[in-house]
């Protein structure tokens, strides 16, 4: 007699916090902290350009953050992963298996045919396939344009969102140094699941920080730092060649660099901590750039001290470049 098989489906969730940062679940407080400092050194984005380390690193915070609090800690080792705080399995690893598998187990375990047992040949005939749970409902994606400032500071920004048919005003917190292109979740405020109303999805943010006229972050490309901020400051021939203090912009106000005397284009000048407010700050760069007066406001007298300041400060060019071979 042909029995009914049966599927059933067994979701493995995603690696759990003790597994994120790589310790046992009878682990000190300072063997988490340790594990913490480690993770969070190599996966920073300040430190690791990686496409996916932003998101690693946020999810080793998030790890941290639930761990090192004795009370979370207690109620996560108590409910488990995918009940903590509405956490979500990752996308969905299945293994399937067959019923008849479940009985040999039985058999295995008890010995024996179970033709005349209430779990026998007739029970497998009659069985059903088992319902599956109800999937949450998928992220709701949108994108969040954020000004240079608050990239650098990080604030609160509204946001509003369609969903489920009407307009919903969402407060954001954005962190200090968030860069372009950053993913940012909101649990809970995206669409609802269509058979449980009370169940809503979470909203994934793409950051979009518009473009600055004046000042640009750091590019690990040009070996610097994503937490600092640069800005190309002008300076007059005077200002290069004698120094002293000028105004400079920063992304919060103004502040007041001393350039040094002898001064040349591409120099750079540091204002500490006026960069990025990041756990650890950066700091905002002055990068030179001498401009020469317009030759319309150059006049006789004027060229005359610039020829005299050019013949008692004159630049040897020897060895800069190869002779011309004779012909």
């Amino acid at each position: 007699m042909t029995s009914d098989r049966v599927l059933y489906s067994v979701t493995m969730s995603k690696p759990d916090y003790y597994e994120v940062l790589g310790v046992s679940k009878s682990a000190s407080d300072a063997e988490i902290k340790s594990a913490y400092r480690d993770l969070a050194r190599k996966f920073h984005p300040d430190v690791n350009s990686e496409p996916e380390a932003q998101a690693k690193f946020l999810e080793i915070q998030e790890a941290y953050d639930t761990l090192s609090d004795p009370e979370k800690r207690k109620l996560y080792d108590r409910v488990g992963h995918a009940d903590f705080g509405g956490a979500q399995p990752a996308s969905g690893v299945h293994v399937d298996f067959d019923i008849e598998d479940l009985g040999s187990m039985f058999d295995s375990f008890f010995g024996g045919g179970r033709g005349g047992g209430p779990f026998g040949a007739r029970a497998r005939t009659q069985t059903h396939r088992a319902p599956r749970p109800e999937p949450r409902p998928a992220d709701t994606h949108h994108t969040i344009e954020v000004d240079f400032a608050t990239a650098i500071t990080g604030g609160k920004k509204e946001l509003e969102i369609q969903r489920s048919g009407s307009t919903k005003k969402v407060e954001v917190t954005i962190p200090a140094g968030v860069s372009d292109g950053a993913k940012l979740r909101v649990r809970g405020v995206g669409h609802a699941h269509p058979n449980r109303p009370d169940q809503r999805a979470d909203l994934i943010l793409t950051v979009k920080v518009k473009p600055h006229p004046l000042f640009r972050r750091g590019e690990p490309a040009r070996n610097e730092r994503t937490r600092d901020v640069y800005l190309d400051l002008p300076i007059t021939f005077a200002e290069a060649a004698l120094g002293g203090p000028v105004d400079v912009p920063t992304p919060t106000g103004q502040a007041t660099l001393t350039i040094p005397a002898g001064s040349a284009s591409g120099n750079k000048l540091r204002l500490k901590g006026q960069g990025c407010r990041t756990s650890t700050p950066g700091d905002l760069y002055a990068v030179l750039q001498i401009v020469p007066p317009p030759k319309p406001a150059i006049d006789s007298e004027a060229e005359r001290v610039l020829k005299d300041l050019g013949d008692a400060t004159p630049i040897r060019r020897d060895g800069l470049w190869p002779s011309r071979a004779s012909g």
